[in-house]
């Protein structure tokens, strides 16, 4: 689907065949689930465009294809609202409905609102574990009673615990019945929500608008979370159906780790597609990461301080993740790969080397020391050899970025996430 479409946009820019075009949008938009009907009315109004006089139709059609696209994903993005609230999350069985409350639990903590979890899924064997593992490891609050049978009396016990917000994790079913209504009912006349949510995974597909209109009608739903974002080709479809469907997909999950999750933006959503940074993604992550430039800046940079980078990039999450929000898309799996396995080699290199050696890289010339470092880490001398030629081109980059007027540059790109360990 993503090469197609982005295929599609560089033929429009260079005012190439409009049908050809055209047809790639069609093909990567059915494949992705979109309803047809849907994409028969993009195909249509990019043929029945009239060009204004004076505008390139390369450029009037490019940017018409990318206003359609964005407004078929849902148009203009929703903020979630950062304040002390009540959600409730509710989803079928297999929606990663307890996953993802952690992930939103995360988020909103990462924005300074103390969060508690509350474990109401009092059906599915292992839901109370589950979530208070994942609020473990989140550092999250956590509210549940193991062995109680009515959701009721757990909501209404945790809300006498002390949060800004509390994430209520309900139970699913495998379909919406009469039994799960009257139960999401119960909770929620307890709870009373500020925000009710609906978890559905981008596997659905178009199926995922019928399912969240039934959610609206029957029980009342503010919004939509999608899921298994990174694995489904049909997220367009999912995405697309919710719009139609008039309920706003406020965030999407994008892998297995807790910082997977992110605001649904259907600009980005299309720029990251098309190729072009993600930077304020980018600046969030590296947040994250906690690196400080002056970290790096102040004083000499050492081994200590190239150790920092390669921490502060693994931290960000994989690699292809980070390079897609730099706007690099086509990057070779084995490249990945490489990279990876690369950052992991120079994090055990690194250890094996005493205080006084990653602060004074120059006695590593000595061939015996190179020895212990490449024995004690499990690795080879010529990979310590390797790690120590980045070093120093690294060490070279920095001197240079530390000139005059070149500081202010240096702080963007570590916001950026930009590290010179990545060139």
């Amino acid at each position: 689907m993503l090469d197609r479409i982005r295929n599609a946009f560089q033929i429009l820019s260079r005012d190439a065949d409009v049908e050809r075009a055209i047809k790639e949008v069609q093909r990567a938009l059915i494949a992705a689930d979109v309803d047809v009907t849907l994409v028969a009315q993009l195909a249509k109004k990019l043929r029945e465009a009239k060009v204004p006089k004076g505008v390139p139709k390369s450029r009037y059609l490019t940017k018409l294809l990318y206003d359609e696209l964005v407004e078929i994903l849902g148009g203009k993005a929703r903020p979630f609202p950062v304040i002390p609230q009540r959600i409730m999350l509710l989803g079928l069985y297999g929606s990663g409905k307890t996953t993802t409350a952690a992930k939103l639990g995360h988020w909103l903590q990462k924005r300074g609102l103390k969060v508690l979890l509350v474990a109401a899924d009092t059906h599915r064997p292992g839901a109370y574990d589950q979530l208070k593992q994942l609020a473990e490891k989140a550092n999250l609050g956590f509210f549940g009673i193991k062995g109680e049978k009515d959701p009721v009396k757990v909501v209404e016990k945790a809300l006498k615990q002390v949060a800004d917000v509390y994430i209520v994790d309900t139970a699913g079913r495998t379909t919406l019945d009469d039994e799960l209504i009257e139960e999401v009912k119960r909770i929620r006349d307890v709870l009373i929500p500020d925000k009710t949510l609906l978890v559905i995974p981008a596997d659905m597909g178009q199926a995922a608008g019928r399912e969240a209109k039934r959610f609206k009608e029957e029980v009342g739903v503010d919004g939509v979370i999608v899921t298994k974002m990174d694995g489904s080709g049909k997220g367009g479809g999912a995405l697309s159906a919710c719009a139609v469907a008039g309920v706003p997909v406020y965030f999407i999950g994008t892998g297995e780790h807790i910082r997977d999750f992110e605001q649904f933006d259907a600009n980005k959503f299309i720029s990251r597609i098309l190729g072009v940074p993600d930077i304020e993604k980018l600046v969030e992550l590296a947040q994250e990461t906690e690196i400080k430039p002056e970290d790096i800046l102040e004083g000499e940079f050492d081994i200590e301080k190239f150790h920092k980078q390669i921490e502060a990039t693994m931290n960000m999450g994989p690699i292809d993740k980070v390079l897609q929000m730099l706007g690099i898309s086509s990057v070779p799996k084995e490249m990945k790969k490489m990279t990876e396995e690369k950052f992991k080699k120079y994090d055990a290199i690194y250890k094996s080397m005493t205080k006084y050696e990653r602060r004074h890289p120059e006695v590593l010339q000595d061939p015996s020391r190179i020895r212990r470092i490449a024995m004690g880490s499990g690795t080879t001398e010529e990979d310590v050899r390797e790690m120590l030629r980045d070093f120093k081109k690294a060490q070279k980059l920095m001197k240079k970025l530390k000139r005059a007027g070149t500081r202010r540059r240096m702080e963007k790109m570590l916001a950026s996430g930009q590290f010179p360990i990545m060139k």
